[in-house]
């Protein structure tokens, strides 16, 4: 058995899967197995794939399969893994060379079975790299742990929780990290926290949301409903029912709906999305208005909460547009 298995699912990504790598096999814990997931990728990454299995044979172990999505890429991965421990690495980012290190170190000195870091966020000419803090003070780690990021890649966890509690990602969906991360944090109080940026994201400019695809944005209600029937199964719901609010008030209410805010779709299709996203929060968490949480929110997004609940939509958009407009500037610089 392995200390950490780390899986990395690929898809399109050759101009960015040198760099992950190199810092996956460059890592100072050693007994680690990096188990790269080809999901059907149609560029030259299994080419770079190989070149890494054939100088780090002990290291790499390469898996080719039929595009399935990101989340059927991590099972495979799971299912293939022995580590003592799991840890996510999306193919684009990547990640301090001793991030693995500190991780599974923290995590065997009380046998935790999660252990989460911070990030730096960058962008593709690594000209900005500013740290995200997951922590804050006045809250307990267990309260931490489901306030912060809420995604797979700045953590390790015991493979043995997830294979216990049986806890797979869904396949062929958006936003597949949110309801595995927070089923699996539920499932244990035993979470540690190292307060170091190990974990490199890569900020990229994606693709512009259109009329075609907009509408895909609700797919995070099933997300939900996915969390929320996993934590009324194991009789846990009410215990976690307001760090799932604040959940659906930080991703649904606020990020989903900016998201619909900015895209460039029709007024007709937006009104309706919008409309959808604020019904399922009415229907779902019908006090989310009183959230003893909302004031963890940060400063920037108190105030797009507060503009929301105004239905200043065009405001909304308008700092989003001086935003864009301030960084093309700083990075022209």
């Amino acid at each position: 058995m392995k200390k950490v298995s780390v899986i990395v699912p690929v898809y399109k990504v050759e101009k960015y899967l040198n760099k992950c790598l190199e810092s996956l096999v460059n890592q100072t814990l050693q007994d680690i197995e990096i188990i790269v997931v080809n999901d059907g990728s149609p560029d030259n990454s299994q080419s770079i794939i190989d070149n890494f299995k054939q100088k780090y044979p002990e290291k790499i172990i390469s898996i080719i399969k039929e595009n399935g999505g990101q989340g059927s890429a991590r099972n495979v991965g799971l299912e293939k893994s022995s580590g003592q421990y799991i840890g996510y690495v999306d193919s684009d980012d990547y990640i301090e060379l001793d991030m693995y290190e500190k991780l599974y170190n923290k995590a065997i000195t009380n046998d935790f079975d999660v252990v989460i870091c911070d990030n730096f966020v960058v962008n593709e000419k690594n000209e900005k790299k500013y740290p995200e803090c997951n922590y804050k003070n006045e809250h307990s780690i267990l309260e931490n742990a489901f306030l912060g990021k809420i995604a797979v890649w700045n953590k390790i966890y015991k493979r043995k929780i997830l294979i216990e509690n049986k806890i797979k990602f869904k396949e062929k969906v958006w936003y597949e990290d949110f309801a595995f991360t927070f089923k699996v944090m539920a499932c244990t109080n035993k979470i540690a926290y190292i307060d170091k940026p190990l974990y490199n994201y890569l900020l990229r400019k994606g693709s512009t949301m259109n009329n075609n695809n907009i509408a895909k944005n609700t797919e995070i209600f099933d997300a939900f409903d996915d969390a929320t029937n996993y934590l009324k199964e194991k009789k846990i719901y009410q215990k976690y029912y307001d760090l799932l609010e604040f959940n659906a008030i930080d991703h649904i209410y606020i990020s989903t709906c900016v998201r619909v805010i900015n895209a460039q779709a029709s007024k007709k299709l937006k009104k309706e999305v919008m409309s959808k996203i604020i019904n399922y929060m009415n229907k779902n968490f019908e006090t989310y208005r009183n959230s003893k949480y909302i004031v963890s929110l940060s400063k920037n997004r108190k105030i797009i909460y507060d503009l929301l609940e105004k239905k200043r939509y065009l405001l909304i958009k308008l700092i989003f547009f001086s935003k864009n407009i301030v960084k093309k500037i700083n990075l022209q610089r």
